[in-house]
């Protein structure tokens, strides 16, 4: 029998944090912004998701190197409260090996399911986890990952939503932020400092550094 072959992707698995407090339409407001979401990130960057126990989601992305934009554009989103009620996310987003590869999410195989979901499993609400394979661990990412998380779950809901921009946008000119959310680029220019939006480009920029040195 001839042996199937892994590629390496990513898999982000996903909880709402407390979706039990939320009122009956309060969540449907959240389930109907993260679809919306959801469904952008798929036609952005080719990636299939699955929805699942009613607070729970699930990301496969097959080019790992824009996986964790991805992550951070979704949780800021919801946690900025762009579209529905403010709410965070216990995440957990894994690079390994995937064997193989289905429509729905929960018929697929592979190292990297596997590592999100035990990851997932051990978090405290509101986590922010990223791990790589066992043989591509890197303790710079994970140490870093700590200070983002810390810095995440401090943000304002302005800041958060300020920040989403930036990152969803790529770094665009504060002009095009203050356009869209009708304020001055002065205001804009504070909020960025204040979420720290440098410190989470020079993640990003570390992050994608990596994964090209992975494939390479």
């Amino acid at each position: 029998m001839a042996q199937r072959k892994s590629k390496m992707m990513a898999v982000l698995t996903n909880d709402i944090v407390e979706s039990t407090k939320l009122s009956t339409h309060e969540y449907t407001k959240v389930m109907t912004a993260l679809k919306q979401l959801l469904e952008s990130q798929a036609e952005r960057y080719g990636c299939t998701y699955e929805i699942f126990r009613g607070d729970s989601f699930q990301i496969l992305y097959p080019d790992y190197s824009v996986a964790m934009q991805s992550t951070l554009t979704i949780r800021l989103n919801l946690q900025a409260g762009i579209s529905c009620s403010p709410v965070k996310l216990t995440q957990s987003l894994a690079v390994d090996k995937i064997l193989k590869q289905s429509d729905k999410l929960g018929n697929s195989l592979g190292e990297a399911f596997i590592l999100s979901g035990r990851a997932l499993d051990k978090a405290t609400s509101g986590d922010l986890l990223v791990n790589f394979s066992p043989s591509l661990v890197n303790t710079d990412l994970s140490i870093s990952t700590l200070f983002l998380r810390y810095l995440l779950d401090g943000l304002t809901e302005k800041q958060a939503k300020v920040l989403f921009y930036y990152i969803d946008l790529n770094s665009p000119e504060q002009k095009n932020i203050a356009e869209i959310m009708r304020m001055t680029r002065q205001n804009i220019a504070t909020h960025l400092k204040r979420s720290g939006a440098e410190l989470v480009k020079a993640y990003l920029k570390g992050y994608r550094e990596l994964c090209m040195r992975i494939e390479g």
